[in-house]
């Protein structure tokens, strides 16, 4: 049994039920009418739980270039802080 959306054609409220495949209509769940029409709705992106190896060995490269950007970047400030005049309290 899917999902489907439906839009009363009445009071104009969007709503979701679990029916029959093939439902093309039902009664609104906000007024009561029989006018609610199923409408067609965007699917969900796939989800995508596993990575290639490819795509594994990409993103530890861009982690380990992170990790040692992020590095560099600590030990320049705490050069800076600690040289004559660099810090801050200096």
């Amino acid at each position: 049994m899917p999902i489907y959306e439906f839009r009363c054609a009445a009071c104009g409220e969007r709503f979701e039920e679990l029916v029959d495949a093939g439902t093309s209509s039902r009664r609104c769940a906000g007024c009561g009418s029989e006018a609610a029409e199923r409408i067609f709705s965007a699917q969900a992106a796939p989800m995508k739980l596993a990575k290639s190896r490819g795509e594994m060995r990409k993103q530890e490269g861009k982690n380990a270039r992170l990790h040692e950007r992020t590095k560099a970047d600590f030990k320049t400030r705490r050069r800076r802080a600690r040289s004559p005049g660099g810090g801050e309290g200096g």
